[in-house]
């Protein structure tokens, strides 16, 4: 009897070692598996997201407050921005006009002083004062209308409902297109199609409605697609070498003597034309020099016993009266290439306002600006 009593507890022993084991063998089978399961559900509920590349170009509405002339050729345009930044936007063979209305190629001369454009330029600027860059595309005839959107093709797929969708370069928008898109091409009569916009393509497309969603979704019934570019890297070394170029001929530093004196502070050449800091060479001069602020504007006025001039900075216009009680007299507007320009508080203008001013001569070369009275 006490021998079955042995057999019976080392049973249950053994059948309880068992069913602890089993019990944990199935445990951890079970936190295996679920762990796998969570691992596969991240795996399947994760998307890979775009990587967005930051485009070498940026785009914004603008007025055209100058354009500048290199003899029958139109080299740049003077444009203030919507949020009042002046930039010079220098143009090329390359540059490409459209109308916005229409998607038809336009011309330079298309273009007026006080139009409103909207530009592509390249980010990459001069330190110039104003800033320069290179033009890339300016859609004129924009109106109230919203302007069309530059991108390049990154990829081309076809949707569920048979829509083309057209991921841009840089991952930030799918354009889709269906059989009432039109294509055309720019300043050609070729026949385009859909099977024109191939991997890295510029384009254009209009569209006002853009889906909340990242990569932005747009539908267009309207593309144009643009002749190839030239590459980021090329865009960006050309701009590079402008901007080298600019600021070598900002530093060229000038001696200034001015009334028979060698003035401590010096001048500089300024896209060709000499420039001096104006207090400093008019007081050497026999000047005075004034400065106020006025309706948001800066103005400097020079003046002498028989004239004055009032300078307004950033505007190439030097004209300058006389104080001559009962005389009547005024310079005709002469525009030197050079607008007036403040930097560390210090006026610099062209070297040549004295000579608007009248009753001095001005003369530049071999490093140094020579002012004197006339005789």
């Amino acid at each position: 009897m006490k021998k079955k009593q042995i057999l019976a507890m080392g049973l249950s022993a053994v059948l309880a070692c068992s069913s602890v084991a089993f019990a944990a063998d199935v445990t951890a089978a079970e936190t295996t598996a679920s762990a796998a399961d969570n691992t596969a559900a991240t795996e399947t509920t994760t998307t890979a997201v775009p990587q967005v590349k930051e485009s070498f170009r940026t785009g914004s509405m603008a007025t055209v407050s100058k354009i500048n002339m290199d003899g029958e050729t139109v080299s740049s345009i003077l444009v203030k921005t919507t949020d009042e930044q002046d930039i010079q936007l220098n143009l090329g063979a390359d540059t490409l006009i459209v109308n916005n209305e229409t998607g038809a190629a336009a011309a330079l001369s298309d273009i007026k002083e006080g139009d409103k454009i909207y530009a592509y330029y390249s980010k990459a600027m001069t330190r110039s004062l104003p800033p320069q860059s290179a033009c890339e595309l300016i859609l004129v005839g924009v109106g109230e209308n919203t302007p069309a959107s530059l991108h390049e093709v990154g990829t081309v797929s076809t949707n569920e409902e048979g829509m083309t969708e057209v991921l841009t370069a840089d991952g930030s928008m799918i354009i889709r297109m269906d059989d009432k898109t039109t294509y055309a091409p720019y300043k050609t009569k070729n026949i385009v199609t859909k099977a024109d916009l191939t991997e890295g393509t510029r384009f254009l497309a209009w569209y006002d409605i853009v889906a909340m969603s990242y990569p932005g979704q747009a539908y267009t019934q309207k593309v144009v697609i643009l002749p190839a570019a030239a590459t980021e890297e090329t865009a960006t070394e050309t701009q590079a070498t402008r901007e080298t170029e600019q600021t070598a001929a900002e530093t060229t530093e000038l001696t200034i003597v001015a009334g028979g004196k060698t003035l401590e502070v010096k001048g500089e050449m300024k896209d060709g034309v000499a420039v001096v800091p104006v207090r400093a060479a008019a007081e050497a001069l026999g000047c005075t020099v004034s400065y106020e602020q006025k309706d948001g504007k800066e103005y400097v006025t020079v003046e002498n016993d028989t004239r004055s001039m009032t300078l307004e900075i950033g505007t190439d216009n030097y004209v300058s009266t006389t104080k001559i009680e009962d005389a009547v007299g005024m310079t005709a507007p002469a525009q030197y290439g050079v607008a007036p320009y403040i930097v560390d508080g210090t006026t610099y203008a062209a070297a040549d306002l004295f000579k608007a001013l009248v009753g001095f001569d001005v003369v530049t070369e071999a490093g140094t600006v020579t002012i004197t009275a006339q005789a």
